[in-house]
């Protein structure tokens, strides 16, 4: 008796609306696929079934199908049996990779369906598989045309996503508790310079899952980015068409807003966990790290020093890289690694200094400065006021921009008076955005974000203590010690200058003595 396989899938399960659950339609296809053997006097070797699979999107891998083409070219089984031709193929390409097989193969095979028989071995059964298959495929295009319409439609009317859930929400609507509050968490981390990297095995060591993490797996580093640029976070909707699913597989969700015909973003029917403003905030933070930093690897999203790329050396002006000491000696007890000139890199080679120390005072002096800042610092109320007065103002341009739009699309204002009033707007909205940018970097400001750095230090992250230290200093420059060297176990603060980016006051040294200021350029 020959040996053959059942086919049998679906594209689509779930509930139906009258509750049976849609795995039915391929249960169904088991008994006809097995009554169709029974009645032509095969045996069915193995039901090969790829249930709620689609066989016509490209990026779709059909586990059994795939199972099957290799049995049916190791000769495990003798031919295909289904329900109907385009339940196997709805792409011409998987057809021709079966024609192949039928073709090269010197051995009986058969290819049945319940509305059918294909002989694959010859010109004519060829042809009348080509043709079905292709009008399988122009009706399954049509089908995704038409919901891609439907989808784009309820997107443009601000209506959730009705596939798998969101990271951060428990269902369309209502937002997770838990995993808001991670998000928020994340916002803040990447916004005192943490990265991608660090909050990945933050939320992986604590088992953190996404809707789409296989079993017992946790959420991937990729997924961490998606949902942090995701804008559904501030109530925006998105809206990726299948195409470009199908082309690219996972893309940046910011970079397909809906919007209206006015320019202004769709907002969705759902719960939110940002503001827009908060949201916008984090992804300019994400997209300022696109190019890397000085001090990394290549294709390396994590600096492993907290002076790499900062400490140079004296001599050469070359950047200083890290090494560890060797295991078992007193330096390695005492200090693990060390920053050295390296002569690969283009140094001279003349340097080494132990890493720990030279850190520790660089935080020092930084804290130091920093907290000096926050105290001297007079109060921000006059500029929160006109921060506060300028964020109004923009407010207002906006509305005032949506009605003269709305003006002349009523006819009530005409084109030259239209386009001299928007042009008066960008103009008013540039001052105030001006305005408002120099506010953000009074004194005042930078005193309460210095207060909130010391208050916080000892709980950064490397990355995030690198951030900030490059937000200030330009460079860390170590001096070699000289003939006879440093002695054993003392550190020469002398022997490190800081390069600072910018002017501040003066302030003391570890031990007491003040220095002059220390951002001058021979500080």
């Amino acid at each position: 008796m020959l040996k053959v396989g059942g086919y049998i899938r679906i594209s689509d399960i779930g509930q139906m609306s009258d509750g049976r659950d849609g795995r039915e339609g391929v249960v169904r296809q088991r008994e006809d696929v097995y009554d169709l053997a029974k009645l032509m006097g095969y045996e069915v070797h193995r039901f090969y079934e790829d249930n709620d699979t689609s066989a016509y999107k490209r990026r779709v891998k059909r586990k059994d199908f795939e199972e099957m083409i290799v049995d049916l070219g190791n000769g495990v089984i003798s031919g295909i049996l289904a329900c109907n031709i385009d339940r196997v193929a709805r792409q011409p390409r998987d057809l021709e990779r079966l024609i192949d097989i039928y073709e090269q193969t010197h051995r009986p095979l058969v290819f049945a369906t319940t509305a059918g028989d294909y002989d694959l071995t010859t010109a004519d059964g060829r042809f009348q598989a080509r043709i079905y298959v292709t009008i399988a495929n122009k009706f399954s295009a049509d089908a995704a045309r038409r919901v891609a319409r439907q989808k784009l439609a309820e997107a443009t009317a601000g209506r959730p996503h009705k596939g798998q859930r969101a990271f951060g929400w428990k269902d369309a609507v209502h937002v997770d508790a838990r995993e808001a509050e991670l998000l928020r968490k994340a916002r803040a981390d990447v916004l005192k310079g943490a990265t991608l990297a660090t909050i990945h095995k933050e939320w992986a060591a604590s088992g953190v899952r996404s809707p789409q993490s296989p079993e017992g797996k946790t959420i991937g580093y990729s997924s961490v980015r998606y949902v942090l640029r995701n804008p559904r976070l501030c109530g925006y909707r998105a809206y990726i068409p299948q195409q470009i699913r199908d082309r690219s597989g996972r893309v940046d969700p910011a970079e397909y807003l809906v919007e209206r015909t006015d320019g202004t973003p769709v907002v969705g029917q759902w719960e939110t966990i940002f503001t827009p403003d908060e949201w916008n905030e984090l992804v300019d933070a994400l997209d300022s790290r696109k190019n890397g930093g000085r001090g990394r690897k290549k294709g390396s999203t994590v600096t492993k020093r907290l002076l790499t790329g900062i400490a140079r050396c004296a001599k050469c002006g070359s950047g200083l890289s890290s090494g560890v000491y060797q295991r078992g000696t007193t330096s390695y007890e005492r200090h693990g690694y060390y920053y050295y000139c390296r002569v690969a890199d283009g140094g001279c080679g003349k340097l080494s200094r132990s890493g720990p120390p030279v850190e520790d005072y660089v935080e020092k002096i930084l804290l130091d400065n920093l907290d000096k800042q926050a105290h001297d610092t007079q109060s921000a109320g006059e500029e929160d006021l006109e921060t506060a007065r300028a964020k109004a103002t923009l407010h207002q341009i906006e509305a005032d921009k949506a009605e003269a739009r709305q003006l002349r699309a009523d006819d009530l204002l005409s084109l030259p008076e239209f386009a001299r009033e928007i042009r008066r707007l960008e103009q008013k909205e540039r001052e105030t955005r001006e305005k408002a940018s120099r506010l953000s970097l009074t004194p005042a400001r930078a005193g309460s974000a210095a207060a909130r750095i010391v208050r916080e230090w000892e709980s950064y992250t490397v990355d995030m203590k690198r951030q900030e230290i490059q937000r200030s200093i330009e460079s860390v420059v170590i001096s070699g010690a000289g003939k006879g060297g440093a002695q054993r176990g003392m550190f020469r603060p002398e022997l490190v200058k800081i390069v600072w980016r910018h002017m501040p006051r003066a302030v003391p040294r570890p031990g007491g003595r003040d220095v002059r200021d220390p951002m001058a350029p021979d500080a």
